[in-house]
C-alpha cells in the first residue's frame, strides 16, 4: 500500500496531407501555287514553364511530434507523456492533464499536494513535492512499460524484463525468488531521478508506477 506522508484530500478527475502537358499544334504544309511561290511560316516553338511544387506534408508524418496527452503513452523510465518526475505542479498544471484533489493548499513551497489524471478516477494519482516537483506518477489504463509490462502482466513477464530488479522489503524474509507478491523496484535509466514501482499481488502485476529517487511527500 503506498501512501502520502501527510493525508490529502481527494477530488474527480477528469485526461490528444499534373502534369501539365500542353499539346504542341503541328503546323500544317503550306498550300503551293503555280502562279506564285509558296512561303512557309513556321512559328517559334515555345514551350509553358514549368514549376515544381513540393509534396505537402502529410499528416502522419506531421504527427510524429511530441505528445500532447497521455491517452495511451508508454510508461517511460521517468514519464508518462509530458508529465516527467521532477517537473514543478505548476508546469504539471500547464498540461491540462491533472487535477489537483481538493481540500489542499498548493501555495506553500514545501508542501505535499496530491492530484490525479484528468478524466481518471483519483485511484489513478499523482504526488508532487513545492521543493522537489512530481514525486510519483501512477498509470492507468493498457498504459505499459517499453519492455511491454503493464496491469496483468505476470510475475514471470517482469523477472524476464528485468532480471535486475530488487524488491521493497516490509518485514519478511521471503527469497526473491520465491516472492509471489510486493513492490519490484526497477531502475532502468541510472542518474534520470526516477525508477519503477511494479506492485504485484499473487505472482500478477497490478499496477506499474513511477517513483522519484529522493524521499519524501511518499512512502
Amino acid at each position: 500500500m503506498h501512501r502520502l506522508a501527510h493525508t490529502l484530500g481527494a477530488g474527480t478527475l477528469v485526461a490528444f496531407v499534373a502534369a501539365c502537358s500542353g499539346n504542341a499544334a503541328g503546323s500544317a504544309p503550306a498550300a503551293s501555287s503555280a502562279a506564285a511561290p509558296a512561303t512557309s511560316l513556321t512559328a517559334p516553338a515555345t514551350s509553358a514553364p514549368t514549376t515544381s511544387v513540393p509534396a505537402p506534408v502529410t499528416s502522419s508524418a506531421a504527427s510524429q511530434g511530441a505528445p500532447t496527452d497521455a491517452a495511451d503513452p508508454a510508461i517511460q523510465p521517468d514519464h508518462i507523456g509530458p508529465l516527467r518526475i521532477g517537473m514543478s505542479l505548476k508546469a504539471a498544471k500547464a498540461t491540462g492533464l491533472i487535477v489537483v484533489n481538493s481540500g489542499q493548499d498548493d501555495s506553500v513551497f514545501d508542501n505535499c499536494v496530491s492530484a490525479h489524471w484528468k478524466g481518471q478516477s483519483d485511484e489513478e494519482w499523482m504526488v508532487f513535492n513545492g521543493k522537489y516537483g512530481l514525486r510519483a506518477l501512477d498509470s492507468f489504463g493498457r498504459q505499459e512499460t517499453p519492455e511491454g509490462i503493464r496491469a496483468g502482466s505476470p510475475l514471470s513477464a517482469v523477472r524476464r524484463a528485468y532480471p535486475q530488479l530488487t524488491w521493497r522489503i516490509d518485514g519478511d524474509e521471503i527469497p526473491d525468488a520465491k516472492r509471489t507478491g510486493g513492490d519490484a523496484l526497477v531502475d532502468t535509466v541510472k542518474g534520470d531521478g526516477a525508477h519503477y514501482r511494479i506492485s504485484i499481488e499473487k505472482s500478477k502485476v497490478v499496477d506499474v508506477q513511477l517513483e522519484s529517487d529522493r524521499t519524501g511527500c511518499y512512502e
